[in-house]
């Protein structure tokens, strides 16, 4: 039996520091109350409990906007707070060093630096244009923000991410393309 999808401790860092002023003493009781406590992080979250955090941290910071636009500004910001936590540091050292081909061709151990889940394939359709199939996803819209901003950071210029096909059990097919 493969181990249960869990979210890592420091991704609950990159979380606080996305959250910010938000983050006060009511919100914090609220995700106390989720299971989550945001300055003593566990390890390892389930996946589950990690996604309902994700939308109470979003329900803060943007109320009033639909859920794709909210995930799309969580996992922008989810990507520039993670460069700042340990592991991210040195992630982004790497993204910055490999640029966003050879940086998507590792996608898979990029993200397995946040959980233990994530498998990603990448497939070349011309150039600087790719797919990119991601195996567990909540929020399409929240990947397209991250991969947007992570593309930018490894050097990419006019980039463009869309949502492709969706499906709850087979993944989420991402279109990608940059100058």
């Amino acid at each position: 039996m493969a181990d249960a999808p869990v979210v890592f401790g420091n991704s609950v860092e990159s979380l606080v520091r996305v959250l910010g002023p938000a983050l006060d003493e009511e919100a914090r009781q609220k995700f106390l109350a989720l299971g989550i406590d945001l300055f003593k992080p566990n390890p390892a979250y389930p996946y589950e409990l990690w996604v309902e955090a994700l939308v109470m941290a979003m329900d803060l910071l943007w109320p009033g906007v639909t859920r794709d636009v909210a995930t799309y500004r969580m996992g922008r910001a989810i990507f520039e707070s993670y460069g700042q936590t340990v592991m991210g540091k040195a992630l982004m050292a790497l993204v910055k060093v490999l640029g966003p081909k050879r940086a998507l061709d590792r996608m898979s151990r990029n993200l397995r630096t946040t959980n233990n889940y994530s498998e990603t394939r990448l497939t070349d359709v011309g150039p600087n244009r790719y797919e990119l199939w991601v195996n567990k996803v909540a929020f399409p819209h929240y990947f397209r923000g991250l991969l947007e901003a992570g593309l930018e950071f490894g050097g990419a210029a006019e980039v463009k991410v869309e949502v492709g096909s969706v499906s709850a059990t087979e993944g989420v097919v991402f279109n990608l393309s940059w100058k």
